[in-house]
């Protein structure tokens, strides 16, 4: 079985929340560095992968795989290891709610203020 690989930057929010599943599965990864600044997610290879050109996009033996909550839950079945994710409904909602928060707060750090003001 071939090591998956992340396609994204490295500084990504996104792409560190891949990178940490793999570590605590202890599955090997390749990351493919994207520039994002140079516009290299918008080329016709990174659109391949991920249609809106986000990042990260996932590919693991022949399979690929985009948007982060669906890659994370990809990593936790298909890799040995324990699991990753609570298994109660409460445990779930929680986890839920604390990553959907982290994400909306590490990406509004990096907007102005009042960038969605009208």
């Amino acid at each position: 079985m071939a090591n998956p690989t992340i396609h994204g930057p490295n500084f990504s929010t996104y792409v560190r929340s891949v990178r940490m599943a793999l570590e605590e599965k202890g599955q090997a990864y390749d990351l493919n560095a994207v520039n994002i600044f140079a516009g290299e997610n918008q080329n016709e290879g990174h659109l391949a992968r991920h249609p809106w050109g986000k990042v990260p996009a996932f590919e693991h033996d022949g399979f690929d795989i985009y948007e982060t909550t669906a890659i994370l839950r990809y990593i936790d079945a298909a890799f040995g290891g324990g699991s990753l994710q609570p298994d109660d409904a409460r445990g779930l909602a929680r986890m839920g709610r604390l990553r959907r928060r982290a994400g909306c707060r590490a990406v509004s750090c990096l907007r102005p203020r009042n960038a969605w003001t009208v």
